[in-house]
């Protein structure tokens, strides 16, 4: 090693040189290598947002957004296929007709004739009406979605009752009024009727929709049972939601009902006056989820892709026997009520837990029992939901005017602050001339006419004044003694014109 010394004489080392050319190909490496990682991780990042914008879009926008944007078929999401059928939670559980039939058999023993007829109906209503079970967001057309959008959850509304209840007269009695578009009153008519939507559920672009359904009127111990949930078009007007294929519903005695006419799926709480009921729809998973006076109770049948209905029900429960004493006794369903049942039967003090015309079945053939009117109120979103999550991530069906928004108010604030409505009056408007008449047009007069028209209303008024004194009026002799001097007074002026004439 070479050593220096300096101006002293101390001697000083030169430090070593680096190589300067490994540390420089190890810093290329590193930047190349850092380079690929960011260009990998930018390509999966592509990749997810492709897969997220198109093969993982809402149910119902999907074909509407891509179809316009001229997206290939290859990146829009594809269907898993599995509509489901009836039964939404076990497909295929009725495919064995032999198997339906001895269900049938063994539940009709436990049911009123009632009952069985309105099964038999509405067997044959779906067999002759097959449910519509299409693919989410294919019910309504181009024009129908624009109707929506224009004036928002103004353009839903219930179908209004088309029950065959008339009486002996021939007179329509409908089983329900609806009000206000949203609003259902199951009347005393009733004996079993239901009502859907107009539209089926929207797709609002958010995570789901969702909507609530308010127990407004209903008695403490009613003669009459509703339910609420979603379904299928066509469904059949006399049956309640929940109790016929491809329908979900929400019952008040506490059951929920899948598809099943016979027996309840699960057990929820029961419903009373002041109650709220709320549904959701999850588009990506489809997934309807159930909410009780705010409070979520279940996430269930996943993977339905069909277009759904909101749906109200009524029936009159007097004329079953599964609501009445004796069926009550039997079901394994209602426990605390089949308690207090046999509990009223030892202690004759107690209280009736159920209605006095639900002690025994009645037959609307024989008798006409009058049932409990029950009133609903359906919130889509026009007013605040109780469910507090609906309302943060805003499921409601859409705006409540929609795009064209809220019509005029014409009060007198609004008249005060209109400058051309407060200019109006100091400028009146300026009609044509020749106006219509209430005889046509006017005529025209032609000439010399208007002047012999004069000559002569002048001469008839002069000889009316004169001679035709109306009937009833009192001509004193002042008055003619009055009329005879100026007469006189007249013609002796006009005989000396004529003399001085002559003169």
């Amino acid at each position: 090693m070479e050593v220096f010394r300096n101006a002293v004489g101390d001697p000083v080392f030169q430090p070593p040189v680096n190589d300067h050319g490994d540390s420089e190909a190890i810093s290329l490496v590193f930047l190349i290598s850092l380079s690929v990682t960011f260009a990998l991780l930018m390509v999966i990042l592509v990749i997810i947002a492709v897969y997220v914008t198109f093969c993982s879009a809402d149910e119902s926008e999907y074909d509407e957004e891509a179809s316009a944007a001229g997206v290939p078929n290859i990146f829009r999401k594809k269907r898993s296929g599995v509509l489901l059928d009836g039964s939404f939670l076990v497909p295929g559980k009725f495919d064995d007709e032999q198997e339906l039939e001895e269900q049938e058999n063994r539940e009709f023993e436990h049911m009123s004739r009632f009952e069985i007829e309105l099964y038999t109906r509405c067997k044959e209503f779906q067999k002759m009406c097959p449910p519509n079970v299409h693919e989410f967001g294919t019910f309504t057309n181009a024009n129908d979605k624009q109707f929506i959008r224009d004036r928002g959850i103004q353009s839903y509304y219930f179908l209004p009752s088309i029950n065959d209840n008339v009486d002996k007269f021939g007179n329509f009695l409908p089983s329900f009024v609806v009000q206000d578009k949203l609003d259902v009153c199951f009347t005393k008519h009733n004996k079993s009727s239901s009502t859907i939507m107009n539209y089926p559920l929207p797709y609002n672009k958010k995570d789901a929709v969702y909507f609530e359904v308010k127990v407004f009127k209903l008695r403490a111990r009613p003669n009459s049972i509703f339910s609420c949930g979603l379904v299928t078009c066509p469904y059949p007007y006399f049956r309640m939601p929940g109790m016929a294929q491809f329908s979900i519903a929400y019952e008040s005695t506490g059951k929920l009902r899948i598809n099943n006419p016979f027996h309840a799926n699960r057990l929820l709480p029961k419903l009373q006056e002041g109650d709220v009921i709320g549904f959701g729809y999850k588009y990506r998973t489809g997934t309807i989820l159930i909410t009780h006076n705010g409070k979520k109770l279940m996430d269930l049948t996943h993977n339905v892709g069909i277009d759904m209905f909101v749906s109200l029900g009524a029936m009159s429960a007097a004329y079953t026997r599964t609501y009445t004493r004796e069926g009550l006794l039997e079901d394994p369903e209602n426990v605390s009520l089949r308690e207090e049942l046999l509990a009223s039967d030892l202690d004759v003090n107690l209280p009736a837990p159920i209605n006095e015309f639900l002690e025994e079945v009645h037959d609307p053939k024989d008798t006409e029992i009058a049932s409990d009117e029950i009133e609903l109120h359906v919130n889509l979103g026009q007013r605040g939901f109780v469910y507090v999550e609906a309302n943060v991530k805003k499921y409601a069906f859409g705006s409540t005017f929609g795009e064209i928004g809220v019509p005029p108010a014409y009060n007198g604030d609004d008249i005060k602050k209109d400058i051309i409505l407060q200019k109006g009056e100091e400028f009146p408007p300026e009609y044509p001339s020749e106006e219509m008449g209430l005889m046509g047009p006017p005529v025209e007069a032609r000439v010399g006419q208007s002047t012999m028209v004069d000559n002569y209303e002048r001469s008839s008024s002069a000889f009316d004044r004169d001679n035709n004194l109306s009937e009833g009026t009192e001509d004193t002799q002042l008055q003619k003694a009055g009329r005879s001097r100026k007469k006189n007074k007249k013609e002796a002026t006009c005989e000396k014109m004529m003399s001085v004439a002559h003169i």
